[in-house]
């Protein structure tokens, strides 16, 4: 009897298997895209808010330092959110790596020179400086274009230009030092740009390194390529804080 039960299940996942495989390719054959694919942007909005929504109840509601809710989004909340990561890691005088993907005027990228007073930090922004790449939601392409800040640091450099051209180069130069904690900021917007970032970067993040993002709650981009990130390469990590209602949001890698 225990036998017949096996082989019937095991039938019953042939017969699956195949429904499956035909219903695939039915579905194809009739091509729906062509007259259903405006409904492909909508969908996965729609499925990437309820992902990030159950984020924020899973993961981010564990952060000690978190202002969610509230009805109201407060530019200089970010600089609560670095005050507190900087105070609990003690990353105001600890020799760090900052790397900032997406400068624009350089007020995030002042504030933790500002903070890091270390001789034996760096500090690298990245940047095409003309503006977003692609379009972004309600911004269009060439979007938040800002030239090349000037600061008064010898600590820091800039890269013009994309990601994609310039991060290869910068890690080829063997640029990072080896024992300094690294914090990232990601504010590159983007899914493409946050994305290939975060995979890039992948071999040279270490447990203890900071990720900041600046627009993580956009379901569509930075919160997608983390997501994409974390599965992709198991990444364990935990929340150190957020602002407004996850615009912001620091983590740490475990």
């Amino acid at each position: 009897m225990a036998l017949l039960k096996v082989f019937c299940s095991f039938a019953l996942r042939i017969r699956m298997r195949k429904l499956n495989a035909f219903l695939k390719s039915f579905i194809l054959f009739l091509r729906p895209g062509l007259w259903l694919g405006f409904l492909a942007g909508p969908l996965q909005l729609l499925s990437n808010t309820l992902r990030l929504s159950r984020w924020a109840a899973t993961h981010g509601s564990k952060a000690l330092f978190n202002d969610f809710y509230r009805p109201q989004r407060v530019y200089k909340l970010r600089y609560d959110l670095y005050e507190h990561v900087a105070t609990c890691e003690k990353l105001d005088q600890t020799p760090i790596d900052y790397l900032e993907f997406g400068v624009a005027k350089g007020l995030s990228f002042q504030w933790w020179i500002n903070k890091n007073k270390n001789s034996q930090s760096r500090f690298y922004g990245f940047d095409t400086f003309e503006g977003l790449p692609e379009k972004w939601g309600t911004y269009s392409m060439g979007a938040m274009s800002f030239g090349v800040p000037e600061l008064n640091d010898q600590r820091h450099e800039f890269f013009k230009g994309l990601f994609q051209q310039t991060l290869f180069e910068f890690l080829d130069a063997n640029k990072l030092n080896s024992s300094n904690r690294r914090v990232i900021h990601l504010d590159a917007d983007l899914f493409s740009s946050t994305l290939f970032v975060l995979t890039t970067l992948h071999r040279h993040i270490r447990k203890g390194d900071i990720l900041i993002f600046d627009e993580f709650n956009v379901p569509n981009h930075e919160f997608f390529a983390f997501e994409h990130y974390v599965k992709a390469f198991y990444v364990k990590y935990e929340v150190l804080g957020a602002v407004n209602n996850y615009f912001q949001v620091a983590v740490k890698i475990l």
